[in-house]
């Protein structure tokens, strides 16, 4: 059977992959005692939960991470519910088995599992990858994240995502911190457009108040997102966090192209109004394949296409946050006026604080949007042309282009991207067709 290494661990050398594939060797490893074992998956398969069938390979030397083997089973064992298979290499006298659970790292009584019981549980994770794999699944992460282990040219024939995807690297980090909170875990990636940062404007371009920030268009099979620096980089720092915009494709009536100003625009038509995206007039061909694809999921592109229904599950109350500014009390008060008015979706609690003398909360309710506390107002969802967020250390602010927004402190804003998420679904839902 093969098997891969995922932990060597005896002493020997730690490789590294170059981008062609090549194999370097970076580092010594060294190690404590030994026991004769390094820490596998058998390969192409799926342990019931999206993980490789673990495995436990004894070998002469310490191999290293990645190091793929053809090994002889010989039994296996369970431990806290998992099993691990027992593998030698062909012509190498093991050492005793009854060492296995100490290296296997997990505690408890093993059960052991004869060899011909060991081939059945290989042979039924073989067929769970392979079904797994015949429903196109990507488990045990985000599926829009391909990694950058290989390049595009080679890792495009052999791992299921678009170009789009494996070319995520290439953007600022910044920008894929932006996307970690805002994507659904199973969301993918079909095209995206990035505007560099113009460092010097010209008189002409001061005085039409061009901004030329680094910014970018995204597109998946959910929404479509404008990401933008919330400040220039500058002497002091060179990431300032983002500003970002957002439209469930479901909302998109019309996708159009336009020059406007030596640039040109993306204008994305929703039935509360239109929103335009601007990049430079080089990038015309680009945006006029976003625009293709985009129009796909207007209701001229998708009227043969069966309408997706999001999963819209109420938020948790979160009361550990309110607690850290002291105000637990004020937070559940609020949050139960909240509730007297109707039903509530998600909660996002802004403390009182300096520069700030009221608390207040932005309420997802599944028809508006409502600003509660420091200052009421509110817009319904049928309404809503966009949704925006920054994320940026120097402030945190969820909420509509129409002026329903709050503000927090960066540190609570993983509790503002996750109501944004629901808040996207739920205008989605409630919108098809409008």
């Amino acid at each position: 059977m093969l098997v891969e290494v995922e932990q060597a661990l005896g002493p020997g050398v730690d490789f590294d992959r170059e981008r062609l594939g090549n194999l370097v060797g970076r580092r010594a490893r060294s190690a404590g005692p030994w026991l004769g074992f390094d820490r596998a998956v058998l390969v192409d398969s799926d342990d019931g939960h999206g993980r490789g069938l673990a495995a436990l390979v004894a070998v002469p030397t310490s191999t290293f991470a990645g190091c793929r083997l053809e090994a002889e089973l010989t039994s296996a064992m369970e431990i806290d519910g998992r099993a691990i298979l027992l593998a030698t290499l062909p012509g190498w006298d093991p050492p005793p088995m009854l060492l296995a659970p100490a290296a296997s790292g997990l505690r408890g009584e093993p059960r052991w599992i004869d060899r011909n019981a060991a081939e059945r549980l290989v042979v039924g994770a073989h067929q769970a990858y392979r079904e797994r794999r015949s429903h196109a699944r990507i488990l045990g992460g985000r599926a829009w994240r391909a990694g950058g282990l290989l390049p595009v040219e080679l890792a495009r024939h052999s791992t299921p995502h678009s170009a789009a995807e494996y070319k995520l690297e290439r953007l600022p980090e910044r920008f894929l911190r932006g996307l970690e909170g805002l994507l659904d875990d199973d969301e993918r990636i079909l095209y995206w457009v990035e505007r560099p940062m113009l460092r010097e404007l010209s008189v002409v371009e001061r005085l039409r108040g061009v901004d030329r920030r680094a910014a970018l268009l995204l597109l998946t099979d959910r929404q479509l997102l404008w990401v933008i620096d919330h400040a220039r980089p500058d002497a002091f720092l060179s990431d300032w966090g983002v500003d970002v915009e957002l439209l469930p494709v479901e909302r998109l009536l019309e996708v159009d192209c336009r020059q406007a100003d030596g640039q040109v625009d993306l204008v994305a038509r929703t039935a509360g109004g239109e929103r335009r995206f601007r990049l430079p007039e080089e990038m015309t061909d680009e945006v006029a394949v976003m625009r293709r694809l985009a129009q796909r999921f207007t209701p001229g592109g998708s009227a043969h296409l069966p309408r997706r229904i999001y999963a819209v599950e109420p938020l948790a109350d979160d009361d550990e946050s309110p607690a850290r500014f002291g105000q637990a009390r004020e937070a559940a008060e609020m949050r139960r006026n909240a509730g007297s008015d109707g039903d509530v979706l998600g909660f996002l609690y802004s403390p009182k604080r300096p520069g700030q003398n009221r608390a207040a909360a932005l309420v997802l309710r599944p028809d508006r949007l409502a600003l509660i506390g420091a200052g009421q107002r509110q817009v319904n969802l049928d309404a809503v042309v966009s949704l925006s967020v920054t994320l940026s250390p120097l402030i945190g602010r969820v909420g509509a282009t129409q002026g329903v927004e709050i503000t927090v402190p960066f540190p609570l804003m993983d509790r503002g991207a996750a109501l944004l998420r629901l808040a996207r679904r739920t205008l989605a839902n409630g919108t098809w067709g409008a």
